[in-house]
């Protein structure tokens, strides 16, 4: 490698070493990806493999190719991303680059293929390329940020899983690996059939959760029912299909998701997996939380209160439209940023001429030193405070699925080379893989439901390189008595969660030497 591993990555390297399967549970920031190529290196070195295929989010799988192999690998290596849409020219260039047969005897440079994950989902060319990419070469197969993969059900799992068998090794890697602990079934899948003790997702709920079970409501039953399973009973009922439901029962004190025996779980993952945070291995900042609140104006507040209360929009007409209550949170969320969107149109309605979030944004960056990122959920909210800030004279650039790919590594750059005071995001888009330590403050206008997406996005600018700074600030915006509140309570206790599933504690990092680490191995 051109470049030195951390403490923390030497021991990953040496718990991994020689293992066909493995998971790097590496806080954001702790150098993961530097971990994989250092791995997939003394691979190629020992003559074990000859390719890696890389699976990653949008954008990152970009990063691998352009910043991260280029200042790391030391070895011969031919590396592309795959991009949607290829002319015939680079298409031919990709399959000479990483299809052609090495012939005997011959030591072909390691052959590097990314590719994110919509593109194995949605594009057959791409997957089919994928597939043939891994048929003809001996292939380190990576997936980066495996938190996507954490649906069974998904397309992206499913197409992975496809993969999986012609890879002759198999890592996953994240920082964020589950929201709550079902989500690490088709991680640990996708490394090995059954690795965590069943190959069944049902048993594995069964296992590791507290079940809503409605045959404890028939007679004779030796468990008393919940409520729970008295409302599912009614609902197969009307519906026997839901009979196979996996549904989590809630516990009726505190409404929050009951789990069990996850001791067992942790001890079944440990084998197969490293867990390192940040505060165990780098010399970071501290992270410095503070809330700006706001109050509603009486027109949100009416509109919220409608909307909760009774699932229903007053248009401009002064019409009522029901909203199903799966939309309800969004909805909430919406008003709270002085929008809506109304079923049947396309163009989101305004709920007054002030908007309190804006505002409380507008007062906060007055008196922020330094560059700031500030990520918003949905759009809208990021045309207002593209405005806010033309308004304000403050200079920005903008990472989000309007903006072209290319533009968007042109954000990144100008961010970190200081030629932009605020990096304006959507946390889907850029909440994952990005650097961006020029950055001292982040804010949320709005958040994400999941815990995940949170902890990614704060990530970013909380990684090696903002030693610079001497605190990290992340600010939230918050509506007074409105779902901010509830998402803010919620992120805790999926937090708590994941600690627990994960052991989220002190972690002795011995010094290692490298050669005594990794001497000639084999994969079991």
């Amino acid at each position: 490698m051109k470049t030195a591993g951390m403490k923390a990555q030497l021991e990953a390297l040496r718990k991994m070493n020689g293992a066909k399967w493995f998971a790097l549970l590496m806080e954001q920031g702790t150098g993961k990806t530097w971990t994989f190529l250092a791995d997939a290196e003394r691979y190629y070195i020992a003559d074990k493999i000859d390719a890696i295929a890389v699976i990653a989010p949008s954008g990152v799988h970009e990063n691998w190719v352009l910043r991260e192999i280029p200042i790391h690998l030391e070895v011969p290596h031919i590396a592309h991303y795959w991009r949607a849409g290829m002319g015939k020219r680079a298409r031919a260039l990709f399959e000479r680059d990483l299809l052609t047969p090495t012939a005997p005897g011959e030591m072909k440079p390691l052959r590097i293929l990314t590719m994110n994950f919509e593109a194995v989902a949605r594009s057959k060319d791409a997957f089919q390329f994928l597939t043939m990419f891994m048929r003809s070469t001996r292939c380190l197969f990576v997936i980066d940020e495996s938190q996507r993969i954490k649906n069974p059900k998904s397309k992206t799992t499913e197409n992975v899983m496809k993969a999986m068998p012609h890879a002759i090794a198999r890592r996953i890697g994240t920082g964020t690996p589950l929201d709550k602990p079902q989500d690490v079934f088709s991680q640990f899948q996708f490394l090995e059939d059954g690795l965590l003790g069943t190959s069944n997702y049902r048993a594995f709920m069964a296992e590791y959760a507290v079940l809503v079970d409605p045959k404890r409501t028939e007679p004779g039953s030796k468990e008393r029912a919940t409520d729970d399973d008295w409302a599912m009973a009614k609902k197969i009922k009307e519906n026997p299909r839901l009979a196979w439901a996996t549904i989590v029962a809630r516990d009726p004190n505190t409404g929050l998701p009951m789990y069990r025996n996850l001791d067992r779980l942790r001890t079944l993952m440990q084998p197969h997996s490293y867990r390192v945070l940040k505060k165990d291995c780098l010399d970071l900042p501290p992270k410095v939380y503070q809330n700006h609140y706001f109050e509603l104006t009486a027109q949100q507040r009416t509109a919220y209160d409608l909307m909760e209360q009774e699932l229903r929009i007053q248009t401009q007409n002064g019409e009522l439209t029901p909203v199903h209550r799966l939309a309800k949170f969004t909805k909430l969320q919406q008003i709270t940023s002085g929008f809506i969107f109304v079923p049947g149109q396309e163009e989101p309605m305004f709920i007054g001429e002030e908007n309190p979030r804006l505002l409380c944004i507008a007062d906060r960056l007055q008196d922020l030193p330094g560059q700031t990122i500030i990520w918003a959920r949905f759009r809208e909210e990021i045309k207002a405070l593209a405005n806010l800030f033309r308004d304000m004279g403050l200079s920005f650039v903008q990472y989000h699925g309007d903006v072209k790919k290319a533009d968007r590594n042109i954000a990144i750059d100008k961010f970190q080379g200081g030629e932009a005071q605020i990096f304006l995001g959507v946390q889907k888009a850029g909440g994952v893989g990005l650097t961006l330590t020029a950055a001292s403050t982040t804010i949320f206008c709005s958040n994400e439901f999941s815990a995940l997406a949170r902890i990614q996005a704060e990530d970013r600018a909380h990684r090696k390189g903002s030693e610079i700074h001497d605190s990290i600030l992340y600010i939230d915006a918050v509506g007074i008595n409105t779902i901010d509140e509830s998402i803010a309570r919620t992120h805790q206790f999926k937090q708590s969660l994941a600690a627990t599933v994960l052991g989220d504690r002190g972690i002795d990092l011995r010094g290692i030497n490298f050669e005594e680490a990794s001497p000639e191995f084999e994969l079991q």
